[in-house]
């Protein structure tokens, strides 16, 4: 067994992963004498693929042939890393390790093995620090400068233990963007998982560089990924979400529809027209999943 496996989604940002890996690299070779590193492409058209084959031949790279989401991207590298290691580093493309923070993640997890998974705060390019669910979802102020538990660790880095996959499952295949890590995020909590944050593991993460990429399809799935959460999780609150995600996309389409009808400009009709369509399809799917009984898509994984 390696030291680490380390699982990457990219999709679409092949100048950043190249950052990614050679941040990976240096930080890995400081510390670690075994390691392995996975990149999942979903069907990148930007020379992703062929950029690791050429200038990172030691990575294990899976090439998808078409883009099947986070949630299946991870799945099929954490399917790979639960057996290389007993710790698992998943994380976005867009994300640069700062230097120390594998190795004080890993000694926090050594030092205490009831804990189940370790993440970090994030920052912008210029150390800016960025707000995150972690933040977000906590009641009462924290003290940022001792380690605290925290019911949520998502995908854009964290470092998890083998045991918690195999105890837990996979992401939910449901799940086409968003929502996959806080789906996951509950299964564990139900499941007695225990999770830390660590104020001094930080990383530079370059926000919504692959999203951009994928917009619109991920604009027409995220209302029905809401509602499949809500439904799944949270049954009695879910004619209440519905009803609320339907307000936001009208106000959506409303303001849409306002700036179509003050504008000449023939390419930004263009743009408005092709948005409202995007909006009107992502309320359609969303009403059409409403009535459906959740049936939840997630993979177990065993080592071997």
């Amino acid at each position: 067994m390696s030291q680490l496996a380390i699982v990457i989604v990219t999709y679409q940002t092949r100048d950043l992963l190249r950052k990614c890996l050679s941040s990976l690299q240096a930080e890995c070779e400081r510390f670690l004498t075994e390691w392995n590193v996975i990149v999942v492409d979903n069907a990148s058209t930007d020379g992703t693929s062929d950029m690791v084959r050429s200038e990172f031949p030691h990575v294990g790279l899976i090439a998808n042939p078409e883009n099947l989401g986070p949630a299946r991207a991870f799945n099929i590298g954490v399917s790979k890393a639960v057996c290389l290691s007993d710790l698992i580093v998943v994380m976005n493309s867009d994300v640069l390790i700062l230097p120390g923070t594998l190795e004080k993640m890993m000694a926090y997890l050594e030092d205490h093995p009831e804990v189940d998974g370790v993440s970090g705060p994030f920052y912008y390019p210029d150390m800016t620090p960025q707000k995150t669910r972690t933040h977000i979802m906590r009641l009462f102020p924290i003290n940022r400068g001792r380690p605290f538990r925290e019911d949520f660790v998502g995908t854009t880095f964290a470092m998890i233990r083998s045991r918690a996959y195999r105890k837990v499952g996979g992401y939910d295949e449901n799940y086409y963007f968003y929502n996959e890590d806080l789906d996951w995020a509950e299964r564990s909590k139900r499941a007695g998982c225990t999770f830390v944050h660590l104020p001094d593991a930080g990383a530079i993460h370059v926000l919504g560089q692959g999203r951009k990429q994928n917009v619109s399809r991920i604009i027409r799935e995220l209302y029905k990924s809401n509602i499949y959460y809500f439904k799944r999780h949270y049954p009695r609150l879910s004619r209440l979400a519905l009803l609320a995600f339907r307000l936001e996309i009208w106000l959506r389409i409303l303001a849409l529809r306002r700036e179509l009808a003050s504008t000449g400009d023939e390419a930004r009709r263009a743009e408005l027209m092709a948005a409202i369509a995007t909006y009107t399809e992502a309320r359609r799917n969303m009403d059409n999943e409403y009535p459906r009984r959740p049936e939840p898509r997630v993979p177990t994984f065993f080592s071997g």
